[in-house]
């Protein structure tokens, strides 16, 4: 399961009890449509499908059919028509109900998504497609914790999937437990070393985690699985500054045990101390760094960082317009986005 959401080609599905059995002709063109839709032929694969509806107009399946191709074409409005058909004809159609769930969950309709979804699932809770896409909704949710119930559910049916673990990667990644993001997104690319955005999410992890040399490995991993993806390669950039600067740092350390003094150093300090859960000593290095240079930006941002845990918006306002007014953008790019989008928020 490659893509993050993906959909099914509908054929064979059991027909409603009020609906007529489908002609063998039908079952047929049906069936010619489906691996036509699968080679990418989507001309060929609705004259079957039209054939099949012409044989059995109530063919469940040969609606699905339709409703794929009509996705295909980026005709949302027309599959959507198409799977609603193949309900009417056929209630207990996991893959219809899959499948008009997805144009929901594309469109942020994720309550209408999710009983979809659920409806497919009832009729096969095996459907890992579906309980999959259901994952993916609950996030869309917020509900997290759902989210990662239903990923777990994925795994235990097929552990042999890479999406579920790189989905409860992005989690774990966003909820700030790093050792669990880690792992999930090592899994992921495991199962499939080319699967870019797990990559992407790992060397994003790492980078966070201040292994800047595993980081890079990771974003030099993306760019091989697609040479295209920009942000891998930015981002190996970033990280190769970010190793740079740990050098730097580790100098500045040593320069403070023999008794130099800068801003530098004291930024170095108050991250040492910061590392160490030391937040009144980070904090009081911060300050010495900016009697040494009032113009010292990373200082400015680390104070920013306190005051905002604090919640004590109106310094760390102040911080953030005096990181703004020193840091050079191409330098601290995401500082930059963090400080400017506080500033808005907090300006009334």
């Amino acid at each position: 399961m490659k893509r993050l959401v993906t959909v099914i080609f509908a054929v064979g599905s059991a027909a409603c009890l009020h609906t007529p059995p489908p002609h063998p002709r039908a079952v047929e063109a049906s069936d010619l449509c489906a691996e036509y839709l699968g080679a990418g032929d989507l001309t060929t694969a609705e004259v079957q499908c039209d054939l099949a509806l012409q044989f059995a107009p109530q063919f469940a399946d040969a609606w699905v059919n339709k409703g794929l191709i009509a996705m295909k074409r980026g005709q949302e409005d027309n599959a959507k028509e198409c799977f609603i058909k193949a309900l009417r004809y056929n209630q207990e159609h996991a893959g219809a109900y899959n499948d008009l769930g997805f144009i929901y969950y594309k469109n942020h309709q994720y309550g209408k998504a999710h009983d979809n979804f659920q409806r497919a699932l009832k009729v096969n809770p095996d459907f890992n497609e579906a309980r999959y896409n259901l994952a993916l909704t609950f996030m869309g949710l917020k509900d997290f914790d759902k989210a990662k119930k239903e990923f777990r559910t994925v795994i235990a049916v097929n552990a042999a999937l890479a999406d579920p673990y790189a989905m409860l990667g992005k989690i774990a990644h966003d909820e700030s437990a790093l050792e669990d993001a880690e792992l999930q997104l090592r899994k992921a690319v495991e199962l499939d070393p080319k699967f870019t955005d797990a990559w992407l999410e790992l060397g994003n992890v790492l980078a966070e985690a201040g292994r800047a040399a595993e980081a890079k490995d990771a974003y030099e991993a993306c760019v091989e699985s697609d040479p295209n993806k920009a942000e891998c390669r930015r981002n190996i950039a970033v990280v190769n500054k970010s190793a740079k600067l740990q050098e730097e740092s580790l100098k500045n350390i040593k320069d403070a045990k023999e008794g130099k003094r800068d801003a530098p150093n004291e930024f170095a300090m108050a991250r040492t101390y910061r590392d160490k859960g030391l937040r009144n000593d980070e904090k009081r290095a911060y300050f010495r760094c900016l009697k040494f240079d009032s113009k010292f930006a990373p200082c400015h941002f680390g104070l920013f960082e306190i005051f905002k845990d604090d919640r004590d918006d109106k310094q760390a306002k102040t911080a953030c317009q005096n990181f703004l007014k020193f840091a050079e953008g191409s330098e601290f790019p995401k500082e930059v986005e963090t400080c400017e989008r506080f500033v808005s928020a907090n300006t009334y």
